[in-house]
């Protein structure tokens, strides 16, 4: 399925750019992130917890950055993630550009998702899946303007937490309600 999202950054993009290319920097940001490590120039692990009431998913991962493009501010990132105990697999290809807007950037992402297992009979609606994916990228966002706004270049971000699955799942339901 495809899921299309945005969010703002107070930044131009030359300055947003650069960080959001700092990978362990910016997944820190992202709910349930955790230990992320440089592999390689463009290869990335870590882990991402999913909790669901007082059901916990672990899982484990990797991301790669493809198709970098420093002039044109876009990139493409492709992530696998599988669950720790086997109880699924969530596959990720996102491609993302940066447009100026306002006096910021505006990120702009399409991703592609595929998941399979137990994962998936969480998300079965797409609705639900667009919902979710839209409350983790405000989250994120949110969390990564924090980090602009407590720490200087180069410092660590703030930690994100696990994933609450019930309470996205509320804030989903939420507002498509309002809608």
């Amino acid at each position: 399925m495809e899921i299309e999202n945005h969010f703002d950054l107070p930044l131009p993009p030359a300055a947003a750019w650069p960080l959001l290319m700092d990978v362990p920097r910016t997944a820190a940001c992202f709910p349930g992130a955790s230990h992320i490590e440089q592999i390689n120039a463009d290869h990335f692990g870590g882990r991402v917890t999913v909790k669901m009431g007082p059901l916990a998913m672990v899982f484990a991962g990797n991301l790669h950055l493809e198709n970098r493009d420093d002039v044109a501010h876009s990139a493409t990132v492709r992530a696998s993630w599988s669950e720790t105990r086997g109880r699924g697999n969530a596959n990720t290809v996102t491609r993302f550009n940066l447009q100026t807007h306002d006096s910021g950037t505006r990120v702009a992402l399409v991703s592609e998702l595929q998941l399979a297992g137990q994962v998936a009979q969480y998300g079965r609606g797409v609705g639900m899946i667009s919902a979710l994916s839209a409350q983790l990228i405000a989250t994120f966002a949110k969390n990564l303007r924090a980090s602009l706004q407590g720490a200087g270049v180069g410092e660590a971000a703030p930690k994100a937490g696990e994933i609450a699955g019930l309470t996205l799942i509320a804030r989903a339901l939420g507002s498509r309600l309002k809608n």
